[in-house]
């Protein structure tokens, strides 16, 4: 199922480790490791967490090019290593009743000991493709905003400025 998700989710290229079988692990813009786990229990992210850092010098010797190991072994310290890490849990519900309570979420997501923790609930595959590049990609909606045509003060359109704005705002107001 995991190998599915990150197929509709457009991550081509992960890692899979037997200490952590429902999880799958990529870099997110060069710089940062996504740990993306199907969960039923949020205590899950809890048993995600403790392994991850023990599996540091696993992933690093996999997601690294070689030349670059040399330096990640002696120059990256484990702290910054947790900290560009992100658990990405996402659980799927069938009913209300199986939802998280948002003050359990707020709890996971509030602690950034060993990662940060973002966690996406969902019933079906485009709910979770719109909230994941939401949460992990805003730029992308922000992209999608058409830009101003002209630099040129006399020819700017100040309608289409306005028009910009509040479609900006409808999305933030949507979102939030």
């Amino acid at each position: 199922m995991m190998d599915i998700i990150m197929n509709e989710l457009g991550i081509k290229d992960f890692l899979l480790y037997e200490e952590l079988p429902s999880c799958r692990i990529g870099n997110l813009d060069k710089d940062k490791i996504l740990v993306i786990c199907l969960i039923d229990e949020l205590s899950q992210i809890d048993d995600i967490a403790k392994k991850l850092p023990s599996l540091r010098n696993k992933m690093m010797m996999r997601m690294n090019n070689p030349k670059n190991i040399e330096v990640v072994e002696t120059k990256i310290p484990i702290s910054k290593f947790l900290w560009d890490m992100y658990i990405v849990a996402l659980h799927q519900y069938k009913d209300e009743k199986s939802c998280f309570k948002p003050a359990e979420i707020a709890k996971y997501e509030r602690d950034r000991f060993i990662a940060r923790k973002i966690i996406i609930q969902y019933e079906h595959m485009e709910e979770l493709k719109r909230n994941f590049v939401k949460l992990l990609f805003p730029e992308r909606i922000l992209d999608s905003f058409s830009v101003l045509e002209s630099l040129d003060s006399e020819k700017i359109d100040f309608e289409e400025i306005k028009e910009l704005l509040q479609n900006i705002e409808n999305v933030v107001k949507k979102e939030g």
